[in-house]
């Protein structure tokens, strides 16, 4: 009997330790969407914020609209290169800064 509990234990003891693994992948899983969401809105905000609608700021970077208001709309998410695209017609850049926690 004491084996069969030992062996419990240890398979017990082995998921808990894969579902703390899956809810540490899931948390940064959330904080890439968060920040992804929150860098949409931000292009978006700064795009009307200069007055472009997304067919000229499309027109600018030589990007399709639908693609654009599919990003906007959180519908597809934007490579690395569109965002560039996006932010130099915007005259804004990406800057790196260590995280404060």
């Amino acid at each position: 009997m004491d084996k069969y509990i030992k062996e419990e234990k240890e398979r017990i003891d082995k998921e808990y330790s894969l579902i703390e693994e899956l809810n540490s992948y899931q948390e940064k899983e959330k904080r890439i969407l968060d920040i992804e969401i929150e860098l949409i809105d931000e292009l978006s905000r700064l795009r009307k914020e200069k007055q472009l609608s997304q067919k000229e700021l499309c027109e600018i970077i030589n990007f399709k609209q639908p693609t654009l208001a599919k990003i906007e709309k959180r519908k597809n998410s934007p490579q690395l290169s569109t965002l560039i695209k996006i932010l130099d017609a915007l005259d804004y850049h990406i800057e790196f800064k260590k995280n404060s926690n």
